[in-house]
């Protein structure tokens, strides 16, 4: 692997305190699809609109995976899914194109998508990997070119809607758990995970510029390569966050020529972080914590969760600047989840499910009707 050497500049740490400040209402015209972010519009949405999403989880006590769907913002909630197809499967992040197309990433290599809003899901064919591996990030770009990463070092992608996949060399990326991916653009991908231990610092980043023909490995200022990294996201090319555990992440606003590392929002995990635009985030953490930034991460707004307590709040999207759904797992052994949701920017969070099984991520469908 080839590693690039960068100027980096670190900014001044963040306060321990938590920060609050006041909610932004940000208003932009028009339409824009982003491809590492499944949130899709910056204003509210219109009347009458049907909004689709889905939210997956592990077993459930039946040992089925989970899958939820809503065509009301998630206001309420049905199981989606053959018994047979998904029993023994935990399944761990979706991808909803739109209304009828979403795809979904399982334990043991697997991959399922559904063309008919859910209704019935279509087993697609993986590459033989040794193993085999969880697969734990998926990135779209456009509605036919998808990006998968997974244990064991997995990354692979296809450019026709998963009739056939390029996959890359495990040993770039050392065998690591690499949960995080985002496709930019077809050229540009970013990866984010963690090796074993004993193979070097925690914290894993490398990216493509060239759609995966080779790779780079990054290294941040103030040794934040130790923390484990959950999750990359982007806005666009220039404008990227990385994130992991104990609350660190890590953020470029040139395309990864200079890299700030803030410090800690909070010592739990972020295991989950959408991008509104370039300054604004909206995170998921450990033990029921919301926090949410205007200003690149330099201030912090924490709001308060709803539901049952003592859970990881582990996926988090966005449909315009003032809807959010986050899935939480418990975070001790019991198989229980939860779906929470605001329309009014975080000012106020409602439950809207209670699952008998930890779910891990939820998707808007990005294109609605």
């Amino acid at each position: 692997m080839a590693f690039i050497c960068y100027t980096f500049v670190t900014a001044k740490p963040l306060p321990m305190k938590k920060l609050f400040s006041l909610l932004l209402i940000v208003s932009i015209a028009g339409y824009a699809v982003v491809s590492c972010e499944k949130s899709t519009t910056p204003s509210d949405a219109p009347e009458n609109t049907k909004i689709v999403a889905w939210a997956v989880g592990a077993m459930d006590t039946n040992n089925v995976g989970v899958i939820l769907y809503t065509d009301d913002a998630g206001e309420t909630w049905s199981r989606q899914g053959d018994t047979a197809m998904f029993l023994g499967v935990d399944i761990n992040n979706v991808w909803a194109i739109d209304q009828s197309n979403a795809w979904i990433v399982c334990s043991g290599n697997k991959i399922f998508r559904t063309i008919n809003g859910g209704v019935t899901w279509i087993p697609v064919i993986t590459p033989a990997i040794q193993g085999p591996p969880s697969l734990y990030g998926i990135s779209v770009v456009g509605n036919t070119e998808i990006w998968i990463s997974g244990s064991s070092g997995t990354v692979y992608k296809s450019v026709d809607a998963g009739n056939n996949w390029t996959v890359y060399d495990t040993n770039s990326f050392r065998r690591g758990l690499i949960q995080g991916i985002c496709a930019i653009t077809s050229d540009i991908i970013y990866v984010a995970g963690e090796f074993a231990t004993g193979q070097g610092p925690w914290g894993f980043i490398a990216r493509t510029l060239n759609g995966g023909t080779t790779w780079d490995s990054i290294s941040l200022p103030g040794g934040f390569n130790q923390y484990r990294w959950i999750g990359v996201t982007a806005t666009d090319s220039n404008n990227i966050v990385v994130y992991g555990s104990t609350g660190h992440y890590a953020v470029t606003h040139n395309g990864g020529n200079f890299w700030y590392t803030p410090g800690q929002v909070d010592p739990g995990d972020i295991n989950d972080l959408v991008m509104i635009s370039s300054e604004s985030y909206w995170g998921a953490f450990d033990y029921d914590m919301i926090f949410k930034t205007f200003d690149g991460g330099e201030t912090w707004l924490e709001q308060t969760s709803k539901g049952p307590l003592n859970q990881f709040l582990v996926g988090i999207d966005t449909y315009y600047t003032q809807r959010a759904l986050i899935v939480g797992e418990s975070a001790d052994s019991t198989r229980s989840g939860k779906i929470i949701n605001t329309t009014d920017g975080g000012n106020n969070w409602s439950l809207r499910h209670v699952s008998p099984a930890k779910l891990q991520k939820v998707s808007f469908a990005k294109i609605q009707q």
